[in-house]
Parts: structure tokens; sequence; C-alpha cells
């Protein structure tokens, strides 16, 4: 048997609180930075979204202009134009910007595509380069 005569207590194992509070705050900063982590991936998914939606908006005006100029068998007309597009549940502003080139057949067709909230332009999405040939 253990005498307690000097006065001094058996130490019991486990944690002192100055150990568990600095258990906590490593637990407390690492989980921040997992949300903020989390968060973020969720942005830019959202973000990839709206632009894989853009791109393919893009590339629909470009299918149509391609197909518009076999069916009516005349060049596409040089100049500028706007329109208003739904796609993937949302709205767009497509900018069409049609030039020539140093080949007579062959037009320069530029695609700015804008996100709209509330039927007002919030800001370019994506930008597509292409060129419509005659032949």
């Amino acid at each position: 048997m253990t005498s307690l005569a000097s006065g001094t207590c058996p130490r019991i194992g486990g944690f002192t609180l100055l150990e568990l509070l600095i258990a906590l705050a490593i637990l407390a900063i690492v989980s921040i930075a997992v949300f903020n982590q989390g968060g973020d991936t969720a942005r830019q998914l959202g973000d990839l979204e709206q632009k894989t939606f853009a791109r393919w908006v893009a590339e629909n005006e470009v299918a149509k202009l391609r197909l518009k100029r076999r069916l009516d068998d005349e060049p596409p007309r040089v100049g500028s134009s706007r329109d208003q597009v739904s796609y993937g549940d949302r709205h767009w502003q497509v900018v069409k910007d049609i030039s020539n080139t140093e080949h007579p057949w062959l037009y320069r067709v530029q695609i700015s595509v804008h996100a709209l909230a509330e039927g007002r332009e919030v800001g370019k999405v994506d930008t597509l380069v292409a060129f419509v040939g005659l032949h």
C-alpha cells in the first residue's frame, strides 16, 4: 500500500487543461482552413459551370452562322450585332463581330458572351474567335 504521508498525490494519466486548450485551438484552425477550402471549391465549380455554358452558347452561335451560310449560300454580313439567348436556365447577351480577312472567302467571327441578371449585363464570361469560309 502506498503511503500519502508526504503530501503528494500520485499522478493519474490524462491531459491537463492547457493541453486540451491547445488541442482545441489546433482543431479550430484546421477546421476553418478546411471549410474555407470547401467554399472556394464550390465557388470555383460555379464559375466553371458558367464558363462552360458561355462557351457552348458561343459555339452554338458559330454553328448557326455556318449553317445559315450553307443554307442561304451567301457570305455572313460584316458588322456587329447583339442578341439575347437563353441557355442552361440562364440568360446571355451575345455580341457578334464579323470582319473581313486577307482572304475574300474567309471571315473572322468574334463572339463575346456576357451573363445577364435581371435583364442587365453583369460581365463578360467568354470570348470565342472562329473563322467562317465560303467553301
